[in-house]
């Protein structure tokens, strides 16, 4: 079998033309760049920056978040075909794209020429929320909407696309409406959407969801044109077809520094990326993109990763001998996404295992495993053959990977497995990667092993002395497998790496999934049943979800749920933030310098080394600043302290003390890296970095403003419990980093910032550049994410941005990378429980004593003390609770809000020691709950028993228990969780309203911060409703500084509550305005009481200011209950979350589809904040290690909930708010706590299996990831056995 086998031959080379330029289209237009732009520009900067597409989004710059992405249609080996793919524009270098046509989301649909389908379905289904991630998402569907895919499969290809909003379910209804096997309901929205698409105005783009592909604007082939050369000086570019051309080019430039460019995904590998000083393209050199068989299956070294996916597919269908690679399809399908697969090469992936042998390469593993082999050349055209193992040591300089050779396996002799065990279900590196190879005889002995692991040290390839114990054996028995066990328990020697998980687990996974392969080809007779549950690695069955409210026509535009107002323009890119601004060629970039160490002072930094530099323009200092070097003003709320935006007293490893200001962003973000730097009155003592170790230093420990005391105590204590909860941090992890634009207009400064407190930003500023308040105007057109992230963090880049801008007279953009963004932004506040209660037999809580302790990083601002002890009750009676808080000072950076800041931590810690009194008293724990419920508490307790009616739940529990019987290697548990939240209102917000007197149009500007919480959309329904007329007429504009002047932060959920408020007012004074031409004209439409209104002098602009001293505005109480249904796999540590089902009360809800996103996007934040979200510090000097899309791991769309029900109680009015409705932004998460609580249930199950205690409760730290479920089942390797007894 033979896929587009080209030759390399040097036949015609004398008729070959160079040119000296890259041409490609960009949305049908004809792009040339040459040597006038950077060298090092990628694609996405060249997108944004130099056409102005800003739709096109970038985050973490690295291929991780599916911001970027962006759709290609070109001709494309081992296929020869054209084809539509997508690609990661922040990774793709412009220079590569040659003979590309590129489509960025303004070509898919706009209010020029019309929207198209999926735009307007994910409008429609309410797929998008801050959207600054959506563009990416609706590129991607492009590319794979016309591939004939089934749900299934397209739920599997959205690995590469991050949504921190809606929690995936609306974006996965929109996925698997293109699907061929697309279930009625869903096929109809499409073929609906498509009935609606006829546009008024002659549309030049298709509305059809199926594309023929004649609105792309391919390049003719470049016919004889066989090599580009572009020379930058220093450094070189080159494009080359043929491989001797790259011989040429190594020949004349040397071989010190070049790099063979295929796909540039090796990008996102390492932390910090640097180009040598020779790029040479070999992406259309088509002798490396070929394949064939040849007894063995021979593969060019530069075919895609996820083209072998297509070739091991069709060949083991095909070819008896390689069957096995069905298996390798599956791993292949876990490497990376589908954008980094389609142009990331085998050759350039074993590559970097070959220059980081700490890379756990996939490739490397399957191949080795299997005996491939790779066939290199040398520059005098000579090949030779290269095992895998031997390749990692050979001197690859000047050396050209030409092919690799995978072998023909009799699947009747040879077993074959692999596994890959990750954070998360999709796009991470292993924790283990493990891969299994058997030869058998006749009698099932062992002719030859191959066992191969990644992860386990940089040095560790095979399990040489398991594989040599197991030859000549029968693997099937018990002793053998023992055998086999300890021995690989004896070899496997895993190296300490701070970043990754313990050598301990490492070492655990890996002899669990040694077993797992062992099970898995055990003959069914060999096995007894118990056991056979841990031959299998989950797969994820096609999501499923319900939402469910009731809503009141009568009352519409309220009660409504309408898509939020700016969805359309989110879908298409025409949604402007804060970086969106039209570029301009004077524009310049900031980025910030990090300390590298984690206290001192600086003491010189080499400026002129790095102004030497050509694009650089300046660096900053602290002495540079003219007025005040601090971004925070003690006074505002909550804060308290000073902080420096440039330090000079160093607090925390990578904090800022410099700013390099460039001609480019990319520039200014590398040079950032590279500024050295002396450091003086460093300590030499490690950071302190933990609440135990600050708690030992008195001057660190400052006590909270939360308590609550005690008004009686029980005498029936018949237990006594202790224990210690602890959670850790977590990163906002917000699509749009903390970036700010300021433009120097008139003699004032125009700020564009990306903000939660406008407030905050304007006397950051005033303070930097020593100037008034009057002076700066800032505008925040929407947040692409926050959740508290940029209620003051953002501060810091608003002051460093107005400092070079005021210093270079132009307008400067500071856009964090993301390294930088994840070491200098707080996170989440660590908390620690420590907790005495006493109770009686029943669980009844007699007393209660607790002291929670929070880590506020090198500084007190942004204390949350007071919401954690308002919130630690949660729904029970507090009579008997005595809680004191604390906050810690740390040597990291200042923590901040984050969504349900204090409130989430203190209903997880009581909700966990409710669950450490059900244990210890041996009681369900419901009622143990319902045994602790305030006595005035209904809420709870009926939405309990409805939702417990409403799931099946007592027959759900009778299964699982049926099911744990029969499983020992996997565990189920079906959990209740309750949560009661406080609502308060606080500080003021403002509202203005517009109304024209022409067309009688509104419209409304607001002090509350639209960050894709639906506020501007509610807002509008609220005033279409007071004011009697329709939605469309309302248009909410960006939110002003001057127009909202002193405004507090946007959070705490009660924002949009208080905007509708402030909107109600104002609509009642227009009223009281309107009334005399009202009672003149009883009969005159909106339109005219406006015009008669204006004629009349009267005013048509109101504003209004509500602030917490308002009576009408009283706090309340919202109700939640969540079941979780969960599955843990034993052996690996990882589950699925079978179903989740959420009842929610939000009252009468303004827009119910909107309050649903909120609730599942919260609750998948917090499935990560208890489950996979890890900060991990260099305890030596206080570095973020895990500072990276690669590193932290939030939850993708495969990881939320199998089953993901979301209903919202019906018919409950809230007496208290506004207009009967219950904020909901913040409650979701804290929902989330319960699964901890199913997974400790299933961990326990397992404990008692394997012997333990069963009345011992152990400790189980959160996040709840891999390590930590590993250590807690702490299962014994002679329970590794396929039969109870041999």
């Amino acid at each position: 079998m033979v896929g587009c086998l080209h030759l390399n031959s040097s036949k015609n080379r004398d008729a070959r033309i160079t040119m000296a330029k890259i041409e490609f289209t960009i949305n049908g237009s004809l792009c040339k760049v040459d040597e006038s732009i950077p060298r090092y520009m990628s694609l996405n900067a060249y997108i944004r920056y130099v056409c102005g597409l800003t739709g096109t989004k970038a985050m973490c710059r690295e291929g991780g978040c599916g911001a970027c992405i962006v759709t290609v249609r070109a001709k494309r080996y081992p296929s020869g075909k054209t084809e539509i793919f997508s690609v990661n524009s922040c990774l793709v270098l412009v220079f590569s794209c040659h003979g590309w046509d590129i489509r960025t989301i303004e070509s898919t649909g706009n209010r020029l020429d019309g929207y198209s389908d999926i735009q307007k379905l994910t409008a429609c289904l309410h797929g998008t929320q801050c959207g600054y991630c959506t563009p990416g998402w609706i590129m991607h569907l492009n590319s794979l909407k016309d591939k004939n895919l089934t749900m299934a499969q397209l739920e599997k290809s959205f690995g590469c696309c991050t949504c921190r909003c809606t929690g995936f379910r609306p974006i996965l209804e929109i996925i698997k409406s293109v699907a061929i096997d697309a279930p009625p309901k869903l096929s109809q929205r499409l073929k609906d959407i498509e009935e609606i698409s006829t546009c008024a105005k002659k549309c030049q783009r298709k509305c059809s969801v199926k594309s023929d592909c004649s609105d792309w604007s391919l390049l003719e082939d470049s016919g004889s044109v066989t090599k580009i050369e572009l020379d930058f000086g220093k450094y070189k570019f080159y494009k080359v077809y043929e491989i001797v051309d790259i011989f040429d080019i190594l020949n004349r430039d040397g071989v010190d520094s070049y790099m063979l460019v295929d796909g540039n995904t090796g990008k996102g590998i390492v932390e910090t990326f640097e180009y040598e000083r020779v790029l040479i393209d070999i992406s259309d050199v088509m002798a490396l993109k070929t394949f064939k068989i040849d007894q063995n299956l021979i593969l060019g070294a530069n075919v895609s990763l996820e083209d072998c996916i297509t070739i091991f597919t069709e060949i083991s269908k095909t070819e008896s001998d390689f069957e096995y690679l069905d298996e390798v399809v599956k791993h292949f399908e876990l490497i990376a996404h589908i954008p980094v697969r389609k142009i990331a090469s085998l050759a350039g992936n074993l590559m970097y295992k070959r220059a980081y042998p700490q890379y756990r390469s996939d490739v490397f593993l399957l191949f080795e495993c299997l005996g491939a082999e790779m066939t290199v050349q040398n520059s005098k055209g000579n090949t030779y053959t290269l095992r895998l193992e031997e390749f990692l040591h050979h001197d690859m300089q000047g050396i050209v990977i030409v092919n690799f050779m995978l072998p023909p396996l009799n699947k009747t002799t040879h077993l074959f497995k692999s596994y890959k065990i990750m954070p998360r279900s999709q796009n991470a590196m292993a924790i283990v990667n493990a891969a299994f190879l058997m030869k058998l005889d006749s009698k099932n002995n062992v002719q030859k092993a191959s066992i191969v692991y990644g992860n386990i040290s940089s040095t560790f390839v095979h399990a040489l002395h398991t594989e040599e114990y197991l030859t000549g054996k029968c693997p099937f028995s018990n002793e053998t497998l023992q055998g086999a066990i300890k021995t690989l328990d004896g070899e496997l020697v895993s190296s300490d790496n701070p970043a990754e998980a313990s050598p301990d687990c490492r070492k655990k996974l890996a002899l669990g999934l040694f077993y797992k392969f062992m099970l898995s080809i055990c003959p069914t007779a060999s096995t007894e049943s118990i056991y056979r549950s841990g031959a299998n690695i989950f797969t994820r069955p096609v999501s499923e979800a319900t939402q469910d409210y009731v809503t009141d026509s009568s009352l519409y535009p309220l009660n409504q749920p309408v898509p939020k107002l700016e969805a359309l323009i989110q879908c298409s890119g025409e949604a402007r933030y804060v970086n969106d601004l039209p570029p301009q060629k004077s524009d310049v970039f900031g980025a910030f310098v990090l300390s590298t160490v984690h206290s001192g002072e600086v003491d010189k930094i080499y400026e002129n080394e790095i102004l030497e530099i050509e694009g650089v323009l300046a660096i900053y200092t602290a002495k540079d600043i003219p007025g005040e070097n601090t971004f925070i003003t003690p006074g505002l709320q909550l804060q308290t302290d000073k902080e420096e935006t440039l330090a000079t007293i160093i607090k925390y490893f990578g904090q800022p003390i410099a700013i390099v200001v460039a001609e480019t962003e990319e520039l200014a973000a590398a040079v950032a890296k590279k500024v050295r730097v002396d450091y003086k009155n460093t300590k030499k003592s490690a950071p302190v970095i933990t609440i135990d170790e600050a708690k030992k230093d008195s001057s660190r420990y400052i006590a909270g403003e939360g308590t609550l005391e005690p008004t009686s105590k029980g005498t029936d204590v018949t237990k006594i419990i202790k224990g210690v909860y602890e959670i850790e941090a977590q990163y906002h992890y917000y699509m749009e980093p903390l970036t700010c634009v300021v433009q120097p207009v008139d003699d004032m400064f125009m700020v564009y910032d990306s903000t939660q407190w406008m407030e905050m930003t304007q006397t950051a500023i005033a303070r930097c550049l020593n100037i008034g308040q009057s002076k700066i105007v800032v505008k925040v057109p929407r947040v692409g994410g926050a959740f508290g992230g940029k209620i003051t963090r953002n501060g810091q880049v608003a002051a460093a941005c107005a400092l070079v801008a005021s210093k270079q007279n132009r307008t400067c953009r500071f856009i964090l990378p993301l390294q930088t963004n994840m070491s200098i932004a707080g996170k989440r506040l660590p908390c620690q429980c420590e907790y005495e209660v006493g109770v009686n037999d029943d669980g009844k809580i007699q007393y209660l004593n607790a002291t929670i302790v929070e880590d506020a990083g090198c500084c007190n601002n942004d204390n949350v003390t007071s919401y954690t002890s308002s919130s630690f009750g949660n729904c029970y009676d507090i009579s008997g609770y005595t809680l004191n808080t604390a906050t810690v000072l740390t040597d990291l950076p200042s923590n901040t809000f984050f969504r349900a800041p204090g409130a989430c931590e203190g209903i997880a810690c009581i909700e966990h020691i409710m669950e450490h009194i059900a244990f210890a008293v041996k009681k369900d724990a419901i009622s143990v709950r319902l045994a602790n419920m305030k006595a005035n508490n209904t809420d709870i307790p009926e939405m309990i028993e409805t939702l417990k009616q409403d799931v099946d739940y007592d027959k759900r529990c009778a299964d699982i228990q049926q099911f744990n019987k029969d499983n020992r290697w996997v565990k189920r548990a079906i959990k209740i969780n309750v949560m009661e939240f406080p609502v308060i209102y606080y500080g003021n917000f403002t509202v203005m309203i517009s109304i024209y007197r022409m067309d009688g149009t509104v419209t409304i500007t607001t002090g509350g911060i639209e960050m894709g919480q639906g506020a501007n959309t509610k807002a509008a329904q609220v005033c279409a409703n007071a004011l009697g007329i329709p939605l469309d007429v309302i248009k909410v504009i960006s939110h002003y500084s001057f127009v909202a002047a002193n405004d507090v932060f946007s959070g705490s959920s009660i924002t949009t509550e208080s905007i509708c408020y402030c909107i109600l007012k104002i609509c009642e004074t227009f009223d009281k305005r309107f009334a005399p031409v009202k009672s003149r004209k009883p009969q005159a439409t909106w339109l005219d009481i406006v015009k008669s209104a204006a004629e009349e002098g009267i005013e048509l602009t109101s504003c209004y200011m509500m602030s917490d001293k308002d009576e009408s505005l009283s706090g309340y109480s919202a109700f939640a209950v969540s079941i979780v249904e969960i599955q843990l796999d034993v052996l690996t540590g990882r589950f699925q979350m079978l179903r989740v089902d959420l009842l929610e009360d939000v009252g009468m809800s303004v827009n119910p589809a909107v309050d649903i996103g909120q609730v599942e996007g919260a609750f998948i934040q917090g499935v990560g904040y208890f489950t996979c979200e890890k900060l991990v510090y260099d305890k030596a000097t206080g570095k973020l290690l895990t500072n990276r899309s690669l590193t932290y791991h939030v939850p993708l769309c495969q990881d939320i909930p199998i089953v993901y029900n979301v209903k919202l109680r019906h018919n409950q009015k809230n007496t208290k708010g506004v207009l009967g409705a219950k904020t909901c932004g913040e409650m979701g998460i804290c929902t989330a706590h319960g699964i901890t609580l199913a997974l400790r249930e299933c961990i326990m199950a397992s404990r008692i299996d394997s012997g333990y205690d069963s009345t011992q409760w152990i400790t189980i730290p959160v996040p709840y990831d891999t390590e930590a479920i590993l250590k807690a089942l702490d299962v014994k390797l002679e329970e590794f056995v396929f039969t109870a007894s041999d």
